[in-house]
């Protein structure tokens, strides 16, 4: 076994726990939204509390091994490796500015009793822009593991960045309605 296998297989198992860390984001987030109690919500949020450190260290591994393998390929010189990192710092971005508040918020406004979830909770449990920003990284993330498997220039890379976020979009549109004809 050679460092080279190590670190390969250090970046694949990375890849996987930063896609679990986000289907269980999605998922969670889709479930705590039809929440008739307190108590559902706090469950909800329990198994939600796991993506955070599952995708931060799936980010991490992937970044270091990346790097690395990068480094020995020349893969640096090439189009795709800033384009993902591009689309790793928008994730980051959705992630810090838009998810992590919100939830925080919501751990703040459950009541210390299980009660009825109130009109406040529910409007920040089906806040469109939360779920919009976690259908979007998930699409960025699986955009940019195209890009690691066809490994295109710059611009293409681009382009198919454009057409994840687009889906991402897409995806979040049953969203919105929800939120707009509540």
């Amino acid at each position: 076994m050679t460092v080279y296998t190590v670190v390969l297989y250090a970046h694949l198992l990375a890849a996987v726990a930063l896609f679990i860390g986000q289907g269980i984001e999605w998922v969670a987030s889709a479930l705590f939204r039809g929440a008739s109690s307190t108590e559902q919500v706090r469950a909800w949020l329990r198994v939600f509390k796991v993506s955070p450190p599952l995708s931060g260290i799936g980010i991490g591994v992937l970044l270091l091994s990346g790097g690395y393998l990068a480094s020995l390929s020349g893969a640096m010189k090439q189009g795709w490796i800033p384009a993902t990192l591009l689309a790793v710092g928008i994730a980051l971005t959705l992630g810090f500015a838009l998810i992590l508040p919100r939830m925080n918020k919501i751990r703040k406004a459950l009541p210390s009793l299980n009660e009825p979830v109130s009109a406040e909770l529910r409007n920040r449990l089906s806040d469109p822009l939360l779920h919009s920003a976690i259908r979007i990284r998930l699409l960025l993330a699986t955009g940019i593991l195209y890009l690691m498997a066809a490994k295109i220039p710059f611009t293409p890379s681009l382009i198919a960045l454009a057409i994840a976020l687009a889906a991402g979009l897409l995806l979040s549109l049953p969203v919105m309605r929800r939120a707009s004809s509540t």
